[in-house]
């Protein structure tokens, strides 16, 4: 196949480097800023891993200095409301839990303390995943007060 104009702007195979795979978790696909350096430079670090057993998501209470979005996805196509599990994030220097065992989005915005992630049960594996807008998710890290 010839190289077409816009091919550079599709990655195949995307992969991201995670610490040692957890029985836990399956990791899918990624972008990250090592993955898109063929790439027109994009501010974006993108992740997405299967859930298949209980954990604390590795993350402790941390913000950021942009945006970020937390999902959580069912593997159901038949029942795509039950997500196959329940889990809990805290939000905000409180604290504040939330619980859920439906698929969810979490927006969260710049500067909002987040995490731990707790899933606390796993009845049937479903999808994580994150899109922190910024090339590399640690540098985007911000000291909590």
């Amino acid at each position: 196949m010839a190289e077409s104009k816009y091919q550079k702007y599709v990655l195949r195979e995307p992969r991201i480097h995670l610490s040692p795979k957890k029985v836990t978790d399956n990791p899918t696909f990624g972008l990250s800023e090592e993955l898109m350096a063929g790439f027109q430079k994009m501010d974006c670090n993108f992740n997405f891993v299967g859930i298949l057993g209980s954990y604390v998501l590795a993350d402790p209470p941390h913000r950021h200095n942009c945006d970020e979005i937390l999902f959580f996805i069912s593997t159901d196509p038949r029942n795509s409301q039950d997500l196959g599990g329940e889990l809990e994030i805290a939000l905000g220097p409180e604290w504040e839990k939330h619980t859920t065992n439906t698929p969810a989005i979490i927006c969260i915005p710049k500067g909002l303390q987040h995490c731990p992630v707790f899933v606390k049960k796993v009845t049937r594996p479903f999808y994580f995943g994150h899109l922190l807008l910024a090339a590399d998710y640690f540098a985007g890290a911000m000291p909590l007060e």
